[in-house]
Formats: structure tokens, C-alpha cells, sequence
């Protein structure tokens, strides 16, 4: 699938019409979303001077390509640091004297 969207987007980009068409009847054309189907059938009506570009479509092979890549390509993740909280000496001042203030009022 993932040689068929480079194929496409490459197609697309160049703006030949004649290797999109033939693409587009291509079997993996119907596991494409319909917004890169619509957006295919869009390029292709435009003008040949039309500056449309296929943003769904290399998404959409963006996307995939993540899902291809391998598990020990992805970095493992790191353990989250753990620090201990401490209460500071100014934080029980602060404490104290809102106490001491309620009891005054």
C-alpha cells in the first residue's frame, strides 16, 4: 500500500493526469478514504495551471508510513523522573499565618 501512495502522491504532484487515472483503477484505489478520493477526482477536473495541491493524499501517506514503521525503530520511552516533595519551611509560615488570621477575624 505504501509503494502504491508514493506512486500516487508522486503522480499527483508531477500533475500527470494520464498515471493518476490509471492509479485511481488500480485495486488499493478503493481502500483509499473518500477525502483522498475526493480530493484525487478535485486535482484531476482543475485546470493545468491550477496550484492545487494533494495535502489529504500525503497525509493520508504520511499516516501509513507511521503505522509501517518498525517497533524497534520507535525509541522506548523513558521512565518518568520521580522527585520527592518536600514541604519547604516559607510553605508552613504561609500555612501559620493563614491560621493565625482566620482565628483573629
Amino acid at each position: 500500500m505504501l509503494a502504491y501512495l508514493d506512486s500516487l502522491c508522486t503522480a499527483l504532484v508531477a500533475r500527470n493526469s494520464r498515471e493518476v487515472r490509471r492509479l485511481m483503477r488500480h485495486p488499493q484505489a478503493s481502500a483509499l478514504p473518500r477525502r483522498v478520493r475526493e480530493e484525487v477526482l478535485a486535482i484531476l477536473r482543475a485546470r493545468p495551471n491550477s496550484v492545487m495541491a494533494p495535502i489529504h493524499t500525503l497525509h493520508f501517506y504520511h499516516q501509513t508510513e507511521q503505522l509501517v514503521l518498525d517497533d524497534s525503530a520507535v525509541p522506548e520511552p523513558t521512565p518518568q523522573l520521580e522527585l520527592p516533595l518536600r514541604p519547604s519551611a516559607t510553605s508552613h509560615e504561609v500555612n501559620l499565618t493563614l491560621a493565625r488570621a482566620r482565628k483573629v477575624v
